[in-house]
C-alpha cells in the first residue's frame, strides 16, 4: 500500500527541523519506504510505501510517530506534537443532550465497535483553503466541508468515517449480512447485486443504506439540501470487507484499511475529532448523545523477553536503557527486572506484535539494520545450486528466436468464447469468482486459443511464426490447480518447416525424438513416451501448431551431449535411393536407417525428386576398419527393413 503525505500536514503532527530529504532517508532506512519525493509549489509530498502488516501507519499521526521514533536515532531531535489516543477533555456522552434518535440492532461479530451521533444544523459550503491543500495534494478528491470531513479523518489517523443524511434514514439502523441478490446503489451510482454475506444497515423501510465498509448508499447520501447528519465510525469483520471489496471489485482506500484490522481504539477519538472539525467547519451543533456499543474492549497484552535475547539475535551488545529508549519511542510501555523486559503492546500494534522475535524486530529496525554488524557465517554457505530448468527454458527461448520465431506473450486469463474453444469443455476449466473482466474469467487449459486469437488481432503477423513457454491450468479436486509447463509454436508454412523446428531444438538438446503420423498430424514421442504434438487445429486448420509438455522434455534433456571417443578408423560413405510411397514422413525413415546397424553412425537425406529419396549413409567401427564385403550385408538389411516397414523400393542394385 502507497499513501501521499504533504509535508506540511505532517509538520502538524510531528516537531522537527529536520529537512523532507532527511525525514525521507531516516524512514527508509528503519522503517516505511520513501519511494521519492515530489516538490510541489512551496511543499513537498511524501509518496510512502508501508507494508500491509502495518495499517496503523496508513495515516499522517502514524507516519509522524514513526519518524518520532527514528529520527533521534540519528542525532536529530523530533518528537510527536499530538496524539489521537491522548485523553480529551470533550464529554464523551453529552448527557444534556438528546438520545440517540436511532433504533439500533447491531450484530457484534460483524462490527467488534459502533459508535455515532447526529450532527444538525450544518451548513455546506467548501472547506478551507488549507484543508483542500492537504486532501489535493493527497490524490483526495475536495467535494465540500462534509465529504472532505471524512477524507481528512481518513488520512490524518487512518480511521474511515462515513456520513449520512440522517433526514434521509427511517427510524431504525439494522446491521446485518445481505442476502444473495439484493440490490444497493452506491454513492458513485453504480447499481451492484450483492453475492450475499456482505455487512449492510437496512432502515425501517427495509431499504439498504450503507454497504459498510466499502461505500455508503446514494439513497443517504448528503446533498446540498442537507441540514441534520449522522457521523459514523465503527469497525467490521475484516473478513467480510475483503470478501465484497475484492468480489466486487471495489477497492476504496476504507476498504484496504477495514480488511487489515483497524484499531478499534481509534473509534473514539476519531468520533469527537470529528465533532469538532463539523462545529468548526460546517457551524453544526452536537444534536445527540454519542453511541458507542463495544461489548469487548481491547485488553492489553504483554509480552516478556529478555536483554540476552536481544543481544543473541542482533549480534550487539545493546544496554537494557537503549531497549527501553526505543520501545517507549514507538509507545511500548516497559519494565526490565532480573535481565527480562516485560513490555505492554499499544493497541495500534496488537495484531503484529506477538512474539519475542517480533520485538527483537522492533528493536533493530530502530536501533538501525545498517549499524548491524556485518559477519561471515561460522558453518559453510549453502551452495546455490541453479535453477536448470529456468536455465533451459531460456536456452530454448534463445534457440527458437535464433531460429526466426518470434516470442510472443498471452493471459493466462481467457474468456469464455476462448475457453469454449480449447479441446476440454468449458466445465473443466477454473472459473474466477471475482473476475475484473469478462475477457478473463477462466483460467485456460490450452494454449492453443490464446495464440491464434493473439495473431487474429494483429493482421502483420500473417507470415510470421511464434512461440510461448507458458503454463495451462488443470483442475484437482480440493487441491491448487496443477500447472502444467508448455510450448507452443505456432506458423502458417508447412508441416515440414514445423518439423523441421521441432528436430532442430531437439538436436539441441540431445533428445531424438519419433513422429508419429495421425491424419495430417503427428504425436512427438521421446524414448517411447508421448511430449506433444503437431499440425492443424480445428480453430484454423490453415495454421501449423506444435505443442509440447515442456516436464519430460526438461528432464531428459542435457545442454551437452555425452562424450563418445572419436574413432581412429576411417568411414566409409555411400548413398542409397529409395522410391517411398506418398506422403511418407521421412523423419521416421531416417530414424529407422540409423537404428538398422551398430555400424551405421549418421544419415543424412541428400536429394529428393518426386518419390524419389536420396540418403548419405556413414558407417564406421570404432575398433577395425571398414571393407565393402563388410558393408553389404548391412546394406540388404536397410533394404528389407525399409522395404518391410515403408514399402520402399531401392533404386538401383545392391
Amino acid at each position: 500500500m502507497n499513501i501521499l503525505i504533504p509535508h506540511s500536514w505532517l509538520k502538524e503532527f510531528l516537531q522537527t527541523e529536520a529537512s523532507p530529504q532527511k525525514i525521507a532517508n531516516c524512514l527508509s532506512l528503519c522503517g516505511p519506504s520513501v519511494e521519492k519525493i515530489d516538490r510541489q509549489n512551496n511543499d513537498y509530498i511524501y509518496d510512502i510505501e508501508v507494508t500491509t502488516n502495518r495499517v496503523d501507519m496508513m495515516s499522517v499521526t502514524g507516519i509522524a510517530r514513526e519518524a518520532a521514533a527514528i529520527l533521534p536515532q540519528f542525532g536529530i531531535k523530533a518528537k510527536l506534537k499530538q496524539s489521537i489516543y491522548q485523553p480529551t477533555r470533550i464529554n464523551p456522552v453529552g448527557a444534556n443532550l438528546p438520545p440517540f434518535p436511532l433504533k439500533l440492532t447491531i450484530n457484534h461479530q460483524l462490527c467488534p465497535r459502533f459508535t455515532a451521533v447526529v450532527i444538525k444544523n450544518i451548513a455546506i459550503k467548501p472547506s478551507p483553503k488549507k484543508i483542500q491543500q492537504y486532501l489535493e495534494t493527497s490524490d483526495i478528491r475536495t467535494l465540500n466541508n462534509v465529504i472532505d470531513i471524512s477524507n481528512y479523518l481518513m488520512r490524518a489517523y487512518g480511521q474511515p468515517i462515513h456520513t449520512f443524511d440522517l433526514d434521509k434514514i427511517k427510524e431504525k439502523m439494522i446491521l446485518r449480512l445481505s442476502k444473495k441478490g439484493e440490490k444497493l446503489t452506491t454513492l458513485d451510482n453504480k447499481i451492484f447485486a450483492l453475492p450475499g454475506n456482505d455487512i449492510v444497515i437496512e432502515d425501517a423501510n427495509h431499504r439498504l443504506i450503507d454497504l459498510c465498509g466499502i461505500m455508503g448508499g446514494l439513497n443517504t447520501a448528503v446533498d446540498n439540501q442537507t441540514k441534520n447528519v449522522l457521523l459514523f465510525v465503527q469497525t467490521y469483520n475484516p473478513k467480510h470487507i475483503r470478501q465484497t471489496s475484492m468480489t466486487l471489485g471495489q477497492r476504496s482506500e476504507a476498504a484496504q484499511l477495514f480488511e487489515k484490522s483497524v484499531d478499534p481504539e481509534l473509534v473514539m477519538p476519531v468520533l469527537l475529532q470529528g465533532i469538532q472539525l463539523f462545529k468548526k467547519l460546517t457551524n453544526g451543533e452536537q444534536g445527540s448523545q454519542i453511541i458507542d456499543i463495544y461489548p469487548q474492549s481491547y485488553k492489553p497484552k504483554t509480552i516478556t523477553t529478555s536483554l540476552q535475547l536481544i543481544k543473541d539475535r542482533l549480534g550487539i551488545d545493546i544496554s537494557s536503557k537503549n531497549v527501553s529508549q526505543i520501545l517507549n519511542s514507538l509507545g511500548f510501555d516497559n519494565k526490565f527486572s532480573q535481565e527480562t523486559f516485560t513490555i505492554t503492546i499499544p493497541s495500534w500494534r496488537a495484531k503484529d506484535i506477538n512474539i519475542p522475535e517480533d520485538i527483537v524486530e522492533e528493536v533493530a529496525r530502530i536501533y538501525g539494520f545498517h549499524k548491524l554488524p556485518s559477519t561471515l557465517m561460522a558453518t559453510p554457505i549453502p551452495t546455490n545450486y541453479p535453477n536448470d530448468n529456468f536455465k533451459l527454458e531460456h536456452q530454448i527461448k534463445a534457440w527458437l528466436a535464433d531460429m526466426g520465431l518470434n516470442e510472443i506473450y498471452t493471459n493466462s486469463m481467457v474468456s469464455e468464447n476462448l475457453a469454449k474453444q480449447s479441446p476440454y469443455p468449458l466445465k473443466s476449466h477454473l472459473k474466477i469468482k471475482n473476475a475484473l473482466s469478462e475477457e478473463w474469467q477462466y483460467m485456460r487449459r490450452s494454449l492453443i486459443p490464446s495464440h491464434l486469437e493473439a495473431i487474429k488481432q494483429n493482421p502483420l503477423a500473417k507470415n510470421i511464426s511464434f512461440f510461448e513457454i507458458t503454463n495451462t491450468y488443470h483442475k484437482k479436486p480440493n487441491q491448487l490447480p496443477e500447472e502444467k509447463l508448455e510450448l507452443i509454436i505456432n506458423s502458417n508454412k508447412s508441416f515440414s518447416y514445423l518439423k523441421g523446428i521441432i528436430e532442430t531444438l531437439f538436436t539441441k538438446l540431445h533428445l531424438h525424438p519419433q513422429f508419429k503420423p495421425k491424419k495430417n498430424s503427428a504425436e512427438i514421442f521421446i524414448k517411447n513416451k508421448p511430449v506433444g504434438t503437431i499440425g492443424p487445429t480445428r480453430i484454423n486448420p490453415e495454421a501449423q501448431i506444435a505443442l509440447l509438455d515442456l516436464k519430460p522434455i526438461l528432464k531428459l534433456a542435457q545442454l551437452y551431449p555425452q562424450y563418445q571417443p572419436l574413432s581412429s578408423h576411417p568411414p566409409i560413405f555411400e548413398d542409397m535411393t529409395f522410391t517411398l510411397p506418398t506422403k511418407t514422413y521421412l523423419g521416421p525413415v531416417i530414424d529407422t536407417l540409423k537404428k538398422s546397424h551398430k555400424l551405421v553412425q549418421k544419415v543424412k537425406l541428400t536429394k529428393t525428386y518426386q518419390n524419389n529419396h536420396t540418403f548419405n549413409i556413414t558407417y564406421q567401427s570404432q575398433i577395425q576398419p571398414l571393407n565393402d564385403k563388410m558393408i553389404a550385408p548391412i546394406r540388404k538389411k536397410v533394404a528389407a527393413t525399409l522395404a518391410k516397414k515403408f514399402r520402399a523400393k531401392l533404386v538401383g542394385k545392391l
